[in-house]
């Protein structure tokens, strides 16, 4: 819980939690005269019991606001059938560069458009292909007009240990074993070391032949299935990187495969053009859909229907069930759905 501290403490600043009624302090729902306060009765026990108090409140308005996303949606049953799933401890979640946005890293177009400024492509031209959801090609672009000043640039990005914030650091409270990223950065790591949670193992998706037996293990592994920043050895960013990997070798079709012996939490991920959620589609084309384990994804719903149908029809293909929430309200909605899950609602 120390990732709520500071959240905490600008509660306490809030004029409804902190004031002066009748020659009295009052913080939330406790109060003291000056002397006390002066003479040192305000002692670590009472901000523990402060803070303990506010937990439980954050908690239950959370529930409350995560029944209410279901309710709108119309989710309350796939939520459900997730959490019994979740209570059985095999829900691997795979994080996203959503979840690292909040705490300063950028996004893929965010740090794709960036970076075009010191190249001479055509910025239309750039954003067109980031329009049409082509970002391996874009990436190719970036990295064919950069040279070698490309690995500094994604290194610059993604490679920096920036303070962590958001949702993010509810995840090694909500999962104690394997976590799957494509993310380049080191968030989730750094989250699980803060909860004196450390990963045993940290392997990238090159190292798929060793996934099935960790997984069965149940070790606390990191698999970073696109690598790292820090080392374009087994990075996948580019078109020229995502084809030696997913084309020429097998290597990561295999860690798919091997993942999708779990059920898969998306967080933070769009599922879009993705050619982890391609290469799902195919394994269970293979197979069939009642004969793989079926996913989960917490997604901003879209505003139109006829476009939301029209992507839960896409992401099914790849066994992948969507948990919508509002558009706009990523972190605290995430927070709270993953509290609903750990919670009994």
């Amino acid at each position: 819980m120390k990732h709520l501290k500071p959240i905490f403490a600008d509660a306490l600043s809030q004029e409804e939690n902190l004031f002066v009624d009748k020659g009295r302090v009052h913080i939330r729902d406790k109060h003291w005269a000056p002397d006390e306060i002066l003479e040192g009765l305000l002692k670590p026990e009472a901000y523990n019991d402060l803070f303990l108090d506010w937990v439980q409140e954050r908690k239950e308005e959370l529930i409350e606001s995560a029944k209410a996303i279901l309710d709108e949606f119309n989710l309350q049953d796939r939520f459900s059938k997730l959490r019994e799933v979740y209570a059985r401890g095999v829900v691997v979640p795979f994080v996203g560069a959503g979840l690292s946005v909040s705490s300063g890293y950028p996004g893929w177009t965010a740090f794709l458009k960036k970076n075009i400024r010191e190249t001479a492509i055509d910025p239309l031209e750039f954003d067109e292909m980031l329009r049409a959801g082509l970002y391996e090609d874009a990436a190719q672009r970036l990295a064919d007009a950069l040279g070698p000043a490309f690995n500094e640039v994604v290194e610059n990005a993604f490679g920096r240990s920036r303070d962590i914030s958001g949702c993010v650091q509810l995840l090694p409270y909500a999962f104690d074993s394997c976590v799957i990223t494509t993310n380049f950065d080191d968030v989730t790591k750094r989250c699980y070391e803060a909860a004196d949670k450390p990963f045993s193992e940290e392997l990238s998706g090159e190292h798929s032949r060793e996934l099935p037996r960790k997984l069965a293990e149940g070790k606390r592994i990191l698999l970073k299935l696109h690598g790292t920043s820090t080392s374009p050895r087994g990075r996948i960013l580019t078109a020229t990187e995502y084809h030696k990997h997913y084309g020429d070798g097998e290597e990561l079709q295999r860690a798919i495969e091997a993942i999708c012996s779990k059920t898969l939490l998306f967080v933070g991920c769009s599922l879009t053009v993705d050619r982890t959620l391609t290469a799902m589609k195919a394994f269970v084309q293979a197979n069939g859909h009642d004969n793989v384990a079926r996913h989960y994804a917490f997604l901003p719903a879209p505003f139109d229907n006829a476009e939301r149908i029209a992507r839960r029809d896409a992401l099914i293909e790849s066994n992948v069930y969507p948990i919508w929430y509002p558009a706009g309200t990523h972190d605290e909605s995430i927070e709270a759905l993953l509290l609903a899950l750990m919670e009994k609602i």
